[in-house]
């Protein structure tokens, strides 16, 4: 899938089961049409939907967060803003134009997650870092310029922690609030 705005992780083994949890927990929040695809890589799905998959993400957050025991085999769902040729020069642009979204006074980091890729994450985040025009902030940044590559395909997106679906945080969330 060339055009992914989705990222779903689940464990090795469990993806068909994830594909179909996945999509009814988009149904149960009236979410867009998408289609989920099996990557080469074990535990990955990569997904395209129609509309805002920030949104849908942050839906699909709010729905676990009242049962975070029941969702079994999704683990993350990481939303796509923009999909381009997994090039330092391409994702440095990527990342250039999404930054221009910090806000004055905004602090960010950028996260690299490589699959089926030999581009040094290192160099990415200098390259990238040199186009965002705001203070960097490792332990507590207001935003993360998230880079996604698989294989030729890079995904980028600016996201703050509310803009993603982490089972396991709200899982970690749960346990800290009952006891």
């Amino acid at each position: 899938m060339k055009d992914f705005n989705l990222i779903v992780t689940t464990q090795r083994g469990n993806e068909r089961a994830c594909v179909r949890e996945f999509i009814n927990m988009v149904s149960a929040v009236q979410g867009p049409e998408i289609s989920l695809r099996r990557t080469r890589f074990p535990g990955l799905l990569l997904g395209r939907v129609d509309g805002d998959p920030v949104a849908l993400c942050r839906s699909l957050s709010a729905l676990a967060e009242g049962d975070p025991w029941g969702v079994r085999f999704v683990q993350r769902a990481i939303p796509i803003q923009v999909n381009v040729d997994a090039d330092i020069g391409a994702i440095k642009e990527a990342v250039g134009a999404a930054a221009k979204d910090i806000p004055e006074g905004g602090s960010f980091k950028i996260e690299v997650t490589k699959r089926g890729s030999d581009l040094s994450s290192s160099e990415i985040i200098k390259e990238s870092a040199s186009m965002v025009q705001r203070r960097v902030n490792l332990e507590k940044p207001a935003y993360t310029v998230r880079v996604e590559i698989v294989d030729e395909r890079a995904g980028i997106a600016l996201l703050t922690d509310q803009d993603l679906l982490s089972v396991t945080k709200l899982q970690e969330k749960a346990m800290k609030e009952s006891g």
